[in-house]
């Protein structure tokens, strides 16, 4: 990863950019422009990519500025295929419409993106989500673009409908974005969202210790939505009362409404999902809910204690899965 930010030029940001997991997860029919309209509750945790941004001198008599993208994982894209690249090409497009003067005499520059990544690959943990979100980010601090809370989310509707959450909660939890944009009242790391998921409603978070654990096979979370059209749901989540109960701090009573509809598609059609959870449920008799996360594969526990959290790390990790211990904050 770079070193440390360049004091001189001011020039670089370094922004954490966190996992997040699906509390409860539910769906309607599909809308007229093919989509799901969903009601869930996401939770920002502590696993997260390091992204750091630098805006270079790249040479004189350039018509635009460059972009570059490079990563430690072989496992995603350093083009446009990255939705953290194209959201450095939005950020752009944002300068020279709020500061087109500074940003005709910056268009020789290159906007250096380096994620170095720690969360799962195409997981259902909004990672990819995240790394956009971070960018937002970055350029609206290194530019001194002024953008609020609210505009960067919108900014990162655009770009998906898990980039505005991932930009409320990394506001809340990286000190190097703006104060206005930190201490802003979207600033959160757990949030109701309904509608395609952009419509966000800070709740107060849930707070204990959780372990994600992934299967090696990916998920494709178009297949899901299209499949959980034609599957029987028995129960679905009572958000209310999930919001109600995380806003009195009681993760007991929460647990009863975390349920994710999508399971009812997708731990059907990957038994290697269904294998997981079935055996962090049969095995880890400390936790207090176990649950797969968005469309999956990655399915995650919540505990209350700290040492039944590492008891079921070691348990799951002997079985040859991919498994991170962090917390919900």
């Amino acid at each position: 990863m770079p070193g440390a930010i360049d004091k001189r030029r001011g020039m670089m940001v370094h922004i954490k950019s966190y996992a997040k997991i699906n509390l409860s997860l539910d769906v309607g029919g599909v809308m007229e422009n093919c989509m799901h309209p969903v009601d869930m509750i996401m939770q920002q945790t502590t696993l997260c990519d390091d992204v750091i941004v630098d805006v270079q001198e790249s040479g004189e008599g350039k018509a635009d500025f460059d972009i570059i993208l490079k990563t430690d994982s072989a496992k995603i894209p350093t083009d446009a295929g990255n939705i953290a690249f194209r959201a450095a090409e939005l950020m752009i497009d944002e300068y020279k419409r709020r500061k087109p003067e500074a940003a005709k005499q910056d268009e020789s520059k290159t906007v250096c993106i380096y994620i170095e990544k720690h969360i799962p690959v195409a997981a259902g943990l909004a990672g990819g989500s995240g790394n956009a979100a971070a960018v937002l980010h970055a350029l609206n601090t290194i530019w001194d673009l002024d953008l609020s809370l609210e505009e960067l989310c919108s900014l990162g509707a655009r770009l998906g409908s898990d980039v505005p959450f991932c930009v409320m909660g990394e506001a809340k939890e990286n000190h190097i974005v703006p104060r206005k944009v930190k201490d802003d009242a979207l600033s959160a790391s757990c949030a109701r969202a309904r509608g395609t998921g952009t419509d966000l409603k800070p709740i107060l978070p849930l707070s204990a210790h959780i372990l994600i654990a992934k299967p090696a096979i990916e998920v494709s979370t178009g297949e899901v939505y299209r499949g959980i059209d034609s599957c029987e749901i028995p129960e679905r989540p009572n958000n209310d009362l999930l919001e109600e109960a995380l806003n009195m701090h009681s993760a007991k009573k929460a647990v009863g409404e975390m349920i994710n509809v999508l399971e009812n598609y997708t731990l059907q059609a990957y038994s290697e999902v269904g294998k997981l959870k079935n055996l962090m449920k049969e095995k880890m008799t400390g936790a207090l809910h176990v649950l797969m996360s968005g469309s999956g594969p990655s399915v995650f526990a919540i505990f209350d204690d700290e040492l039944a959290a590492i008891e079921g790390y070691k348990l799951i990790k002997s079985q040859g899965y991919e498994v991170h211990l962090c917390r919900a904050k």
